[in-house]
This record gives C-alpha cells, structure tokens and sequence, in this order.
C-alpha cells in the first residue's frame, strides 16, 4: 500500500510541475506578444521610411531642382549623342 508521505510527494511533485508550466506558459505568451508588437512597429517604420524616401525623391529629382542646380554649380549639359560625348567614349 502506498503510503501518505509518498502521495504527499508525489502530490507536491505533480503540482511544482504544473506551476512550471503555467510560468513557461506566460513567458512564452510574453514572448509572443513582444515580437508581434517589435514587427508591428518594424512594419510601421519601414512605411514611415518608404514614405519619406518618396517624397524626397519628388522634392530632390524634379527637372526644375536639377535644372537649378545645374545653374548654381555653373555647369553646361551636353545633350545625348553630341559630338564631345562621343569622342570621349571611343
């Protein structure tokens, strides 16, 4: 017959493994939580970035932005296929 400091054991045994898993449970749970909210805010970022890199590319890369800039760097353009482009390539 089993005796009762082998229940109580047994019983004491069952029940701390039982609180380690509902501790490993929440962690884990935690854990989860915390990567969704960290790709949440990585996805947030990333059209924050995306959205800013539009609008410099409009503000930056406009013919009238380059054709300004190429008057305050006092540069001339050659147009595709000019003689002086050409000679330079060969």
């Amino acid at each position: 017959m089993i005796g009762t400091k082998r229940i109580v054991y047994l019983f004491s045994l069952l029940l701390i493994i039982g609180l380690i898993l509902v501790h490993l449970r929440t962690r884990h749970m935690q854990a989860v939580y915390e990567m969704v909210t960290i790709s949440e805010q990585q996805q947030q970022l990333r059209h924050k970035l995306w959205q800013q890199q539009i609008l410099l590319s409009g503000v930056l890369e406009t013919p009238e932005k380059i054709k300004k800039k190429v008057q305050e760097l006092n540069v001339d353009l050659v147009p595709p296929g000019n003689e002086e482009n050409q000679s330079d390539q060969e």
